[in-house]
């Protein structure tokens, strides 16, 4: 009996025992499945941080009207939770997006330099050697740098898995995966398949995601022109992809920056949240490429948590910021009346000029137009033009136009300056008192200069001629005089006061221009001959300026003698205007001292071109008297193996004559004569003599209030 009780005990005990173990068991295994599941969700919840890049600053003209700005636009972008992992199913929805956007008539951004002719022969794209060699780097392709265009497509055609593909659908797809990989496609950053596009696609590609997996319709912002894009389009410039160049050049900037020492974390954050990338955008011209530092933005960064679910939440730990706005000397309206004037003369001169054209001499020309009180830049045009919106597509036939529209004439080409060079003359002698107002020199029609006979200007006999009727009637023989009693040297010291045949100091690109003398020949290794002086005296020989120097020395003589330094850039503003960071002085280039008495002989012989002589009937109506001096210089060109002459008109003038206001300076290419210029520069007058008392005028709807 006992020993059954004992043994009941035991089992008893033992059951118990068991059924303990097992409850701490499943205790114990119901811990690890909930430690195992909160394992499992943190793993599916995952945070990445993704740039986000700032908005371009905006351009605006001096009353506040917008030049450049940034306009939202939809995108299609893709994104990397979403998008396929596996090549082929990549291949598959890229090809889908493409056929979409073409039969829609839209674009996609297509960054491989590669194309197929209208003969379907494959060839690299024109002008594109950076991205071609870009392509073909180890980075990329790591081809050899003489790799043949089909070369470049059968390493493409392999490393994305498109052997299925024709050439045509092939080339296509393998853009897009070439984009990706070269912008660094990933978590950190999407890819922009294309970045201006209808709602209507975006909406259908939403409606079809299954055909278009991971591809968001998103909004963005794209660099926008006010009109047709051509206003003002060689001050502003382009923007376009950062090249090889240009990326190590600005990494060599920020990793200095990066090295001052007593950096602080904030103000590292700073210059990295403006460093470059391989794939930014970034001025490459005028005002755009000079004001690159204050117009870029600053990245931002945006968290994605990615949820189990698949769900994502964003939310920004440092916003983008949007670049400064930069306001600039230009006049939107006296811009868009000096561009239409410049352009309907040269094309009315082009019919007068017919033969000549017909030769292989193109029209073309540029107008200046300056503030003579502070050098300010109110307009500047060259014709031919072009389009900034358009300028990509255009590219190829720009470059090859014989007119060079993407050459800025206005800043970059010199010319002989023919008898605008009279005035400097003028002063030269009288300051130097080789002559005084009131003596005269007796003009024959011909000058006699040791064994060499010079003529006046159409061989006209002027009689007795003084300093102001000199410049009134543009007598050669007057200045030859001038020029024989001067010597060149001391020419060229009032020249070089005046800023002739030198850069002028304006912000963006401009050439430097010749003045002619001793100097320039020892350059070349020749010798002056003395006999060029009096060449040098009517603006011809060497001489060679830029229309900016010959408004800035126009504005010279009219302001009284100081000479400025040119300007574009008024001010420089937060991107909400509400804060100043840079505001321009006028900044003096040079006091030239020069006399009263002299300033206003010169000037009264320029008042008197306008108001009696060859001007009269264009600029001697005018609201407001003004002053002229024209000049014509003759050229001869070889143009397919035949000799082609030509002669260009110029004409410097300011107004109003008894309190000058402003400068202009036109150049017309084979114009024919100087004064068939004056009626850009009576366009140009009409407009600004109405604003003067109008403030109406002055203030249009965008107008800044500072």
């Amino acid at each position: 009996m006992r020993t059954l009780k004992l043994n009941r005990r035991v089992l008893f005990l033992m059951l118990l025992f068991a059924a303990v173990t097992l409850f701490f068991f499943v205790l114990i295994g119901y811990d690890m499945s909930a430690t195992e599941a909160k394992t499992t969700n943190a793993a599916a919840e995952k945070t990445y941080s993704v740039t986000v890049e700032g908005t371009r600053g905006d351009i605006l003209d001096v009353n506040g009207n917008y030049l450049v700005y940034n306009q939202a636009v939809n995108v299609l972008a893709f994104n990397y939770f979403r998008f396929p992992t596996e090549q082929k199913d990549r291949n598959k929805v890229i090809e889908n997006l493409i056929r979409c956007l073409e039969s829609r008539g839209e674009t996609w951004l297509d960054p491989l330099p590669l194309e197929f002719d209208e003969a379907g022969e494959l060839r690299f794209k024109k002008n594109r050697e950076s991205e071609i060699r870009k392509l073909k780097s180890a980075d990329f392709l790591d081809v050899n740098s003489y790799a043949t265009p089909q070369n470049c497509l059968d390493v493409l055609t392999e490393k994305f898995e498109l052997a299925d593909k024709d050439p045509v659908t092939a080339l296509k797809i393998a853009s897009v995966c070439y984009g990706m990989q070269r912008e660094g496609f990933s978590a950190y950053h999407p890819y922009t398949f294309a970045d201006e596009v209808s709602i209507e696609t975006v909406s259908y590609i939403k409606e079809n995601g299954h055909m278009f997996r991971g591809v968001d319709g998103d909004v963005t912002s794209k660099r926008k022109y006010i009109g047709d894009g051509s206003i003002a389009a060689h001050i502003l410039g382009i923007t376009g992809s950062i090249s090889a160049e240009e990326y190590n050049e600005e990494k060599a900037k920020t990793e200095e920056a990066l090295a001052a020492p007593d950096l602080t974390e904030e103000q590292a954050a700073a210059i990295n949240a403006r460093s470059y990338t391989y794939n930014d955008i970034i001025g490459k011209s005028g005002i755009e490429s000079v004001m690159e530092d204050r117009l870029r933005g600053a990245r931002g960064t945006k968290e994605v948590t990615v949820n189990a679910d698949g769900t994502t939440d964003e939310s920004y730990s440092q916003p983008p910021a949007q670049g400064n706005t930069v306001i600039l000397t230009i006049d939107q309206h006296l811009q868009e009346i000096a561009d239409a004037s410049l352009k309907k003369r040269i094309l009315e001169i082009s019919e007068e000029q017919s033969d000549a054209i017909a030769k292989g001499l193109t029209p073309a020309g540029a107008v200046v137009v300056q503030d003579v009180n502070t050098g300010a830049v109110l307009a500047a045009s060259s014709y031919p033009n072009y389009s900034l919106t358009t300028y990509y597509e255009d590219y190829a036939e720009l470059a090859q136009d014989p007119g060079k529209p993407l050459w800025n004439r206005a800043f970059q080409s010199a010319y002989s300056p023919g008898s605008t060079m009279k005035p400097c003359i003028a002063v030269a002698a009288l300051e130097e008192g080789v002559v005084t107002p009131d003596e005269s020199v007796y003009c024959a029609g011909t000058y006699q200069y040791y064994d060499i006979t010079f003529a006046c200007f159409n061989s006209t006999e002027h009689g007795y001629v003084d300093v102001e009727t000199a410049l009134e009637y543009s007598c050669n023989i007057f200045f030859y005089e001038m020029a024989k009693r001067l010597g060149i040297d001391k020419m060229n010291k009032y020249a070089t006061l005046f800023g002739l045949g030198e850069k002028t100091g304006v912000e963006i690109n401009e050439a430097k221009g010749i003045l002619a003398g001793p100097k320039r020949r020892d350059e070349l290794g020749l010798r002056w001959q003395s006999g060029e002086t009096l060449l040098a005296a009517i603006g011809q020989s060497d001489n060679s300026f830029t229309p900016i120097q010959l408004c800035n020395y126009c504005a010279t003589i009219a302001n009284g003698g100081t000479r400025y330094v040119p300007y574009l850039v008024e001010r420089v503003t937060s991107a909400d205007l509400t804060e100043t960071v840079f505001e321009h002085k006028p900044q003096v280039a040079v006091n030239t001292d020069i006399r009263q008495t002299t300033l206003d002989a010169v000037r009264k012989g320029m008042y008197l071109v306008a108001n009696e002589g060859s001007c009269y009937d264009t600029l001697g109506h005018l609201a407001y008297p003004v002053a002229c001096k024209t000049g014509t210089a003759e050229k001869t060109r070889i143009i397919d193996g035949n000799i082609v002459e030509g002669t260009d008109g110029f004409l410097i003038t300011f107004g109003p004559y008894e309190d000058a206001k402003i400068a202009i300076t036109v150049v017309v290419e084979n114009a024919g004569s100087g004064s068939s210029t004056a009626q850009v520069a009576a366009d140009i007058y009409d407009y600004y003599f109405s604003t003067l008392n109008n403030d109406n005028t002055l203030q249009p709807e965008n107008k800044l209030l500072w």
